[in-house]
Formats: C-alpha cells, sequence, structure tokens
C-alpha cells in the first residue's frame, strides 16, 4: 500500500513539475514584456510538484508496513 501512495506522489509531483514548467516558460517571447506565464501561479504549480516529490520519500518511511512484525 506504501509503495503504491509513493508511486503515486511521485508521479503526480513530476505532473505538476511539468505543468509547472510549460506554464511558466516564456515560449517564443520577443520581448521581456512578453514573457509573462501562461497562467497565473505556474512557477508555484512547480514548486508544489517538487515538495510532492520530495515528501513521497517521508510517506514512505512513516507509514507502516503491513507485513512488518
Amino acid at each position: 500500500m506504501r509503495k503504491t501512495i509513493t508511486l503515486l506522489m511521485i508521479v503526480g509531483g513530476i505532473a505538476l513539475m511539468l505543468l509547472g514548467y510549460l506554464g511558466s516558460a516564456p515560449w517564443g517571447a520577443s520581448s521581456v514584456s512578453n514573457s509573462d506565464p501562461r497562467f497565473a501561479f505556474a512557477p508555484a504549480v512547480f514548486v508544489i510538484g517538487v515538495v510532492l516529490a520530495f515528501a513521497s520519500a517521508l510517506v514512505y518511511e512513516l507509514m507502516a508496513d503491513r507485513h512488518e512484525k
């Protein structure tokens, strides 16, 4: 169970990182004034993805294993 939750957290974190990166990268911006993120809080979405991916290690370590005695 903890492996499944950890894997889902890692995949979700990577998905949020990609979404945040692609949403905040100024693709094709001709000047600095046109380099705003595609959607609001895109850098925050990236940071939340990083935190979620790293928090998966805490979940893996702190959750009790079903087979542990």
